[in-house]
């Protein structure tokens, strides 16, 4: 018997229609723009004080912990 209610959870679960609020959708995608700006902002901070004009993934590397925590 519990086998049965384990197996009607999970497959009631994968035939569920993921959907989401417009609003949310349009929230969650302003937010993600402003995170990559941030970074890429941050990292030519970095990249300038280096005297390069070209961000390269080590810049990034060294801004995202601290992107993550202000975030």
């Amino acid at each position: 018997m519990d086998a049965e209610i384990v197996g009607a959870a999970t497959t009631s679960r994968k035939n569920r229609p993921t959907s989401a609020n417009a609003a949310a959708v349009k929230l969650s995608c302003e937010l993600l723009r402003v995170f990559v700006a941030e970074a890429v902002q941050r990292a030519a901070v970095i990249a300038e004080a280096e005297g390069t004009d070209r961000i390269e993934a080590t810049h990034l590397e060294r801004i995202l912990p601290q992107l993550l925590l202000d975030f």
